[in-house]
C-alpha cells in the first residue's frame, strides 16, 4: 500500500475551516488537487499532517498560523498610484496581481497562470499582490497570503498516491494540467474566479 512520504505524488479532497469553524475553501474529491511530497509546494503543517498516510485515510488537521500561513505582515501592505496599473485594464476588489520588480522598475500584470501562483516563503518578498482597496487615484494591495495569520483546521481525504514522472520529480510540481485541461478550465470557470483560483494552498 502506498504511503504519503518524500517525492510521491498525492491528490487530495479536503474543506477547510477558519478559527469559528466557518468553511472557507472546498475542494471535492472527484476534483482533487494534486501535489508533490516533500517539495515545499504546500504549507508545512499540511505536509506533517499528511505524513506516513494511505489512500482512503481521512484527517483532521489543526495547524497554527506559525505552521500554515505565517503571521499577518503590515509591511506587505503598499499604496500605488492607477496609473501604474493602467496596463491592467479593469480593477476589482480581491484581484491578485504579480509584481515582477527589476533594479528600474517595479510593473504588475495579471498572472499568465493562475494556477501556477506560489506565495512566497517567510524570508522572501510577496510576487502576489491582492487588491484590497480602490481609491480614487490609489490602490491598496496586500501581499500577505489571504490566510496569513489565521488557525486553521483542515478535514482532509488522500485520494490517491502514485509515483511522479522524471519531469515532476525534477520540477517539483505535479504535471496534471495539459491543453485540453486549459481549455476545459477557461469553461469551468469565470474569469474573475480563474484569477483567484489555486493559490490558497502553495
Amino acid at each position: 500500500m502506498e504511503t504519503v512520504q518524500k517525492n510521491k505524488k498525492v491528490s487530495i479532497g479536503y474543506s477547510l475551516k477558519d478559527e469559528n469553524g466557518v468553511i472557507i475553501e472546498e475542494v471535492p474529491e472527484s476534483f482533487p488537487f494534486v501535489y508533490m511530497h516533500g517539495c515545499d509546494s504546500v504549507i508545512e503543517g499540511l505536509e506533517n499532517a499528511l505524513e506516513g498516510h494511505h489512500v482512503g485515510d481521512h484527517i483532521t488537521a489543526h495547524i497554527p498560523y506559525d505552521k500554515g500561513y505565517g503571521p499577518y505582515r503590515k509591511d506587505l501592505i503598499i499604496k500605488v498610484s492607477k496609473e501604474e496599473l493602467r496596463n491592467i485594464g479593469e480593477l476589482w476588489l480581491g484581484m491578485e496581481l504579480e509584481m515582477v520588480r527589476d533594479s528600474n522598475m517595479t510593473e504588475f500584470s495579471i498572472p499568465e497562470d493562475p494556477r501556477d501562483i506560489c506565495n512566497k516563503s517567510d524570508d522572501e518578498d510577496p510576487t502576489i499582490y491582492t487588491i484590497k482597496e480602490i481609491q480614487k487615484e490609489t490602490v491598496t494591495l496586500d501581499g500577505n497570503h489571504p490566510f496569513a495569520g489565521r488557525d486553521l483546521t483542515f478535514e482532509i481525504t488522500i485520494v490517491d498516491i502514485t509515483e511522479p514522472s522524471v519531469t515532476e520529480l525534477e520540477t517539483g510540481l505535479p504535471d496534471e494540467y495539459t491543453e485540453e485541461d486549459d481549455d476545459d478550465f477557461d469553461e469551468d470557470f469565470p474569469e474573475d474566479e480563474q484569477n483567484n483560483f489555486g493559490r490558497h494552498w502553495r
